[in-house]
């Protein structure tokens, strides 16, 4: 089975160019004007079901001249309300129900790339028994300050300002759309993670940091920083989920994710790290596998973090 490395790479050369960092180091003393960014389609399709032997990379993306590209949810996903895409497990793993939440990085609009990463997401949560929901972005609030602009993509708000203006509206969608997707499962779910990749991944820190969401854990893939106006909102947190982090060293993005593990750990913050020092901008297996083990507590004996109540958004 490919690894998800394989067209999150071919993702990021399509999007050539794109600044990994809104402000560099990420270690601004206030939040950055704009979110950190890199595009990526994830890996291979799966079926409703369960995902094939091997999967497509090249056909993984809609190309922009593709009306089907105009389309949010891949094909063989299932719609939510609010343009969120959804896959559940054909056979959930046992033990407590769980739903991922998976942060899509920045996607130019009719492009189709966002396919490859729901695609990616949803075979993840097909080999480990997870439902996977998979919410949008907003538009107008990509980073400007690029070779070629990306303000008007497919972007999650990273900024403050941009979390004022945009931050409660994308709550309630996913509280409707878990409830619906709930309704149709025939079960609550009963442990939720939230999965970020390159933008999703920084804003999914962003969330944890500022104790905004009443989830059992968060993994970041080859995005987030130790910033330290992050750390400073960390270190007033109570509501402190497990994180995950992970990226690839070569990615020139890494050091940012580099001190976000360091920051944890002088925060004393339950986390794990895995850097894949091959890896590019991209999110392996290997640390989808680690992430899941960690925030479920199925490695080493290790007690599952977080409160395991499934809590939904505030």
């Amino acid at each position: 089975m490919r690894s998800l490395v394989t067209v999150l790479s071919l993702a990021a050369l399509l999007a050539a160019g794109a600044s990994a960092s809104a402000n560099g180091d990420g270690t601004s003393s206030s939040p950055p004007a704009a979110a950190p960014v890199a595009t990526a389609p994830s890996a291979a399709a799966p079926t409703a079901s369960a995902p094939p032997a091997a999967a497509p990379a090249a056909s993984a993306a809609a190309s922009p001249q593709d009306p089907a590209a105009a389309r949010w949810c891949a094909p063989e996903l299932a719609s939510l309300p609010g343009e969120v895409c959804a896959f559940l497990p054909a056979k959930p793993a046992p033990g407590p129900r769980v739903l991922v939440i998976f942060l899509h990085g920045v996607v130019q609009p009719d492009s189709g790339w966002q396919w490859a990463q729901q695609r990616g997401a949803a075979r993840a949560g097909a080999r480990h028994g997870a439902a996977v929901m998979m919410p949008r972005g907003r538009r107008g609030i990509g980073p400007k300050a690029m070779p070629n602009s990306m303000e008007d993509w497919w972007c999650w708000p990273t900024a403050s300002a941009a979390q004022t203006a945009h931050e409660d509206a994308l709550l309630a969608e996913w509280d409707a759309a878990r409830a619906e997707l709930e309704r149709r499962a025939g079960a609550r779910f009963e442990r939720v993670l939230v999965f970020g990749f390159s933008n999703g991944a920084y804003y999914a820190t962003s969330l944890a940091m500022r104790g905004r969401l009443p989830v059992d854990g968060y993994a970041a893939f080859a995005g987030g920083s130790g910033a330290r106006y992050l750390q400073r909102a960390g270190a007033q947190t109570k509501l402190r989920a497990p994180v995950f982090v992970g990226w690839g060293g070569k990615d020139p993005a890494h050091k940012d994710q580099v001190a976000l593990a360091k920051m944890l750990r002088r925060l004393k913050w339950p986390s794990r790290s895995l850097g894949k020092p091959r890896a590019g901008h991209a999110m392996t297996d290997e640390q989808v596998d680690e992430a899941f083990a960690f925030l479920g507590g199925r490695r080493g004996g290790d007690k599952a973090p977080g409160r395991g109540r499934g809590a939904r958004t505030r």
